[in-house]
């Protein structure tokens, strides 16, 4: 009897170990199958979303150029409406910058970031009896219908705009000069300016006018006597010290005329209105400040004037020494037989 069961006992032990040594291999298999299915699904799903990143990107940049494409049109609308108006209804342009401006070619100048073609087409509007955009009617040759289409791939993307000749119903303003005295024919430093380091001021010319105006810039008769004068500005006044109502650009001061008297221009950013029968002063400034001992204002620009008993003109006098020696209301020395050359400009 204890024979039988020691041998039972070894026979079930054997069975244990060969049942267990089966499910293990199994479990392999089916965990690498597992696995297998796993990485393969996620190598798929990571193939997928980078082809479609990538579509994303080049649509993304089709319509960029797209939007550039039209952007293209309307610089070379505003450039000039001739090169619109005078396209072949139909035809394939591509636009290219040429010394910087965008212009049209009949010629393909090959793709774009290495991929893309951009194409221009144009087409003939009309408008209905209501002046709005049909598809029949009257045609507006003062209007048309750009197309860009940018293709890739087999791919085509597009987008059109309408442009008109807009300029052609704009009234525009031209610039008149309004109020001079030009006959300044003596260049010397009478004005100091700009006081080289010393505070001597600022001189001014002042004018009257006779009706309302907008004034768009001033032009000064001047000469630089040194190779690098301090920048030079201009501002419109209602005296010599009194309120600013404008101020012009900065000049650099080596950018005038050293040879002869030059007229300089001076812009202002936008048209200063100015009443009728009001006197007005043009006072030239520097920066540094003329009118501080000790600023490092430096060099010498005359101001080209004419003397003679009275002075010469009529509507206003020369001033010399305003401000100075940094007191904001020393209105300077009133010099009556003297004035400046000067131009005013304003809006027609």
């Amino acid at each position: 009897m204890v024979i039988c069961s020691h041998m039972t006992q070894q026979f079930d032990k054997k069975n244990v170990c060969t049942a267990s040594a089966g499910f293990g291999l199994i479990e392999i298999i089916v965990a690498t199958a597992i696995v297998t299915l796993a990485l393969s699904a996620f190598l798929h799903a990571g193939a997928t979303a980078i082809r479609l990143l990538r579509a994303e990107k080049e649509n993304l940049m089709a319509s960029i150029l797209a939007k550039e494409g039209l952007n293209a049109v309307r610089a070379i609308r505003d450039e000039s409406w001739t090169t619109i108006a005078g396209s072949t209804i139909g035809a394939t342009y591509y636009p290219l910058i040429e010394s910087g401006k965008w212009k049209l070619s009949s010629t393909d100048p090959g793709v774009l970031n290495g991929l893309f073609t951009r194409t221009i087409v144009f087409d003939r509007v009309y408008r209905n009896s209501s002046d709005q955009i049909s598809s029949a009617g009257t045609e507006d040759p003062g209007t048309r219908r750009a197309t860009v289409r940018i293709l890739w791939n087999g791919k085509t993307y597009q987008i059109f705009s309408y442009f008109t000749d807009f300029q052609s119903h704009l009234s525009l303003s031209t610039e008149s000069k309004t109020l001079f005295f030009e006959d300044a024919p003596t260049d010397t430093n009478f004005a100091a300016f700009p006081s080289p380091n010393t505070g001597s001021g600022d001189p001014s010319q002042s004018f009257t006018t006779a009706g309302s105006i907008d004034v768009t810039k001033i032009e000064l008769l001047l000469r630089r006597t040194t190779p690098a004068p301090s920048h030079a500005y201009a501002e419109l006044r209602t005296s010599a010290t009194g309120t600013v109502l404008a101020m012009t650009n900065m000049l650099n001061g080596s950018g005038i005329a050293s040879t002869s008297p030059a007229w300089v221009e001076f812009r202002f950013e936008t048209p200063v209105s100015l009443a009728a029968a009001t006197k007005y002063y043009i006072r030239l400034r520097s920066r540094p400040a003329s009118t501080d001992a000790g600023s490092g204002s430096a060099g010498i620009i005359n101001w080209s004037y004419r003397q003679s008993s009275g002075g010469p003109f009529a509507g206003g006098e020369a001033y010399t020494g305003i401000g100075q020696l940094s007191n904001p209301l020393d209105s300077g020395t009133q010099q009556n037989d003297y004035d400046f050359g000067f131009r005013v400009y304003t809006l027609q």
